[in-house]
């Protein structure tokens, strides 16, 4: 079964995960463990199978740990960022940090990188 990685536990990460997780396990991981486990419990029931990490995804050391915990359960076929933070509720670097600059970041620590998906590499 592979490793799918969801990045960002709210709707469009569940949504995500909802298409793209028949038949693989689903890692949802979230900067709130709560809002992971929130999201990876009723893919569970609904017959999925999910699982739930923190992940900073600012920080490289909490990006790198993430795959770690991902590879552990085997291959992961795709890592999808689906975190963001509106503008009404954190400051610009905030925004850069975790909607633009972690994106690069992610694909190259889950070894995912593509020209398409990593505009730096």
């Amino acid at each position: 079964m592979g490793e799918v990685v969801v990045i960002g536990a709210g709707q469009i990460g569940r949504a995500t995960a909802r298409r793209v997780g028949s038949g693989k396990h689903v890692l949802l991981a979230d900067l709130r463990m709560a809002n992971a486990e929130a999201t990876a419990r009723p893919l569970s029931s609904a017959g999925f199978h999910a699982g739930a990490a923190t992940v900073e995804v600012s920080s490289r050391e909490s990006v790198r740990t993430l795959v770690d915990t991902a590879t552990e359960r085997g291959e992961v076929s795709g890592v999808i960022h689906a975190a963001g933070v509106p503008p009404s509720q954190a400051s610009p670097e905030a925004i850069l940090a975790v909607d633009c600059m972690a994106r690069p970041s992610c694909s190259r620590n889950s070894g995912t990188s593509s020209p398409q998906a990593d505009p730096a590499s």
